[in-house]
């Protein structure tokens, strides 16, 4: 009787941990049992494939041309400067309408950009300056895409699945930026050499992510509205201008909210130019060919997967060390990358970069989200996608005004000091604002108790410091 006994006990015991793993996986992944988060992450996922062709295609396609560092700088400039000026109200727009109908507009409107640049390319008639147009009418929908869709994420889920939705998508980017650039150099390699010509493979690109565009409408058609989180609006909105000083007042009293703006601000002007750089690096110190640089960028995105899956599977995260540590550990990366002149270390290099900035950038998500209340997320993450967004083109100009001077190594230096003095000046920031007992949500929660998520405001009572 005793060894009959003992086996039951010996095969729980055994039970357990694989409960527990798949208890484990079920949670990283757990948003996505939300039927509309699921349709916009798997319509995402389609649509980004193709954004990232597009993406690595076009500073090809420039320098193919004859276009210099500076000019892809203004190509950068062009397609995220009026986030500089416009993401703001577009913040306002998403805190006053359905956001799921303005989405559709955007979408529709980029891919009518993709449309025209593949005719373009199609039929060899494309030009720098058309290129920059195209770029331009980009930078105007994203600047009003980019608040509305980092908003009306977390307006499908509960709040306790805030922080697992905003990983799931770092995962949805960053798994495009594996197989897209990949797809896209193989693609612009194979129509050099059929054709003759780069602007060939760069061409079925282009249409590649016109059509791509379907799948992100379709999701967003097939939603259930009723079942779209809404805020409870006023009768009557009050002026623009006042609306968009409610919610830069809010980011800057809310000292977590504040610092992790100024902290993305200075790694996206200075850290975050490898559209810039990537082209460079590849074809003037690697000497690789279209396939090879869009294989760099691959290597990025299977960083930038591995970092979004840790997050995603994290029970919790404390906020600060991981935005801290893991922008350190990416600009200490980017000196690295710019000594090196052999491909694998690069490629390494380059990876393990991808992994430690999407440490980074999802926290500083994840944390701006915890700290917002629901009635002024549009405006705030508005603000989050112009810091983001609009410091790019600053850093592109910067990052291929150093490149054609000095050359590209150092402008991998310059960005990795300018991003180290960022991060020390936020490091200091967050120490004297935790000294006067004013931080937020500094842990993020992804259990099922939410806890990082439900109480957004600076004071708290699920804060830690």
């Amino acid at each position: 009787m005793a060894e009959e006994s003992a086996d039951p006990r010996s095969d729980q015991s055994r039970a357990v941990p694989l409960r527990s793993a798949i208890g484990g996986l079920r949670r990283g992944f757990e948003a996505l049992g939300i039927r509309n988060y699921r349709l916009y992450w798997l319509g995402q996922v389609v649509s980004l494939v193709g954004t990232w062709m597009q993406q690595v295609s076009l500073p090809w396609l420039v320098l193919s041309l004859g276009g210099s560092p500076l000019q892809l700088g203004f190509v950068s400039v062009l397609q995220f400067g009026p986030s500089l000026i416009l993401a703001p109200f577009g913040g306002v727009v998403a805190d006053r309408i359905d956001k799921r109908h303005m989405l559709i507009a955007t979408q529709i409107g980029a891919a009518m950009q993709a449309a025209i640049l593949f005719v373009l390319a199609a039929t060899g008639a494309v030009e720098i300056w058309m290129v920059m147009v195209m770029a331009l009418w980009l930078g105007l929908v994203n600047a009003l895409d980019m608040p509305v869709r980092q908003a009306l994420a977390a307006d499908l889920v509960p709040r306790n699945l805030l922080s697992n939705a905003i990983a799931l998508n770092s995962m949805a980017f960053n798994s495009a930026r594996i197989v897209g650039p990949a797809l896209a150099g193989v693609i612009i390699a194979a129509g050099t050499a059929a054709s003759g010509s780069a602007t060939a493979g760069v061409a079925v690109n282009l249409g590649i992510n016109a059509v791509s565009y379907v799948a992100v409408l379709v999701g967003l058609l097939r939603m259930n509205p009723r079942q779209i989180r809404r805020a409870e609006q006023p009768e009557r909105h009050p002026p623009v201008l006042h609306s968009l000083r409610e919610g830069f007042d809010y980011a800057v009293r809310t000292p977590l909210v504040l610092w992790c703006l100024v902290l993305l601000g200075g790694i996206a002007a200075f850290g975050f130019n490898f559209q810039i750089l990537l082209p460079l690096f590849a074809r003037e110190v690697l000497h690789l060919g279209p396939e090879a640089y869009g294989g760099l960028y691959a290597a990025m995105g299977i960083g930038s997967l591995a970092g979004s899956l840790t997050l995603a599977f994290m029970r919790s995260r404390r906020a600060i060390p991981l935005m801290l540590v893991g922008g350190t550990v990416f600009s200490l990366l980017l000196v690295a990358i710019g000594i090196t002149e052999n491909v694998i270390v690069a490629a390494v290099l380059v990876l393990a970069a991808g992994y430690a900035s999407m440490l980074m950038i999802n926290t500083i998500n994840a944390t701006v989200q915890a700290n917002v209340t629901d009635a002024l997320r549009g405006r705030v993450m508005s603000f989050y996608v112009t810091v983001f967004a609009g410091s790019a083109p600053l850093g592109g100009l910067f990052a291929g005004a150093v490149a054609e001077t000095l050359g590209t190594p150092a402008a991998f230096f310059a960005g990795a000091a300018l991003s180290l003095l960022t991060i020390a000046i936020v490091a200091f920031g967050l120490r004297w604002a935790r000294d006067r007992g004013s931080l937020g949500v500094t842990t993020i929660d992804s259990g099922g108790s939410g806890r990082g998520v439900e109480r957004p405001p600076a004071r708290s009572a699920s804060a830690t410091r």
